[in-house]
């Protein structure tokens, strides 16, 4: 039953991230708590191996979602690394000294989610009122070195801390702010987020966590009992969701994407009460 529930949530989160370009982490946070939980780790110590299995799931997601679309990750290789760089460093450093330290609760992770989740809901009101800065025919401009760097700071951060993989920061910066058009800005994104959920996963891997849990087999705050399924559920959905991307409109994505949120939402703020 766990492996069946892991590999659909993997396929959810792969579809997300060939669609939307953020990596999956949405809905991987969405479930992660109550499956962790549900294997014996106690509430209270449950948040780094959330973030920590979340961003392993999404760094799989997103490099099989770049792999479907190889042949244009090559144009914007010098604009990932702008942006991927400072995001790596950042996310590294929150990791060891924030998200692995003892007190990183649920509680401040669910407050963390909910502002993360109400600034989404804005940015989608915001790029649907200018919905012609969500089309494909946007000119692409090169993207300046303080914004790329203020860019992968902030989806470092974002990431490190949520789980989520810091394309809800990118993508609005490039779609809406940066006029770049939605193509570009999903595919540098998840260049970034394979980067920093990538090398941020390796750390986790090689950590020891202050709770060993007994009778879970973990590498880090690794759990592959959780993430083997995960990932062959990634493998699934990622190009699917690539196919599917090309299919409907960003209308269509948006909405699909604003559920998300707002169930997102909805469960921390109940997580909270």
């Amino acid at each position: 039953m766990e492996i069946g529930i892991l590999i659909f949530v993997g396929v959810i989160g792969g579809m997300i991230a060939g669609l939307l370009g953020l990596g999956g982490g949405i809905f991987y946070i969405l479930l992660l708590p109550y499956i962790i939980a549900s294997i014996g780790i106690p509430t209270d110590q449950v948040t780094p191996f959330v973030v920590a299995n979340s961003l392993i799931g999404i760094a799989f997601a997103s490099v099989i979602s770049l792999l479907v679309q190889f042949t244009d990750i090559k144009k914007y290789l010098s604009e990932i690394a702008i942006i991927g760089i400072p995001a790596v460093a950042i996310s590294l450093i929150i990791t060891k000294y924030v998200v692995h330290s003892s007190w990183f609760s649920i509680e401040f992770f669910n407050v963390l989610v909910i502002l993360l989740m109400i600034y989404l809901l804005f940015e989608i009101s915001s790029k649907n009122k200018k919905s012609n800065n969500t089309t494909n025919s946007l000119p692409n401009k090169k993207i300046k070195l303080n914004i790329g760097l203020f860019s992968g700071f902030t989806a470092g951060l974002v990431s490190a801390l949520s789980g989520l993989g810091g394309g809800i920061v990118i993508i609005p910066i490039l779609n809406i702010y940066l006029k770049q058009n939605l193509r570009k800005s999903k595919i540098i994104s998840l260049g970034v987020i394979f980067m920093s959920s990538a090398l941020i996963s390796i750390q986790n891997l090689l950590s020891q966590p202050h709770f060993q849990p007994d009778n879970i087999d973990t590498i880090g705050f690794i759990i592959p009992r959780i993430t083997i399924p995960l990932i062959i559920g990634v493998v699934i959905g990622g190009p699917l969701g690539v196919k599917l991307g090309g299919k409907i409109s960003d209308k269509t994505i948006n909405l699909m994407f604003m559920f998300f949120v707002i169930l997102v939402l909805l469960e921390k703020i109940i997580g909270l009460l």
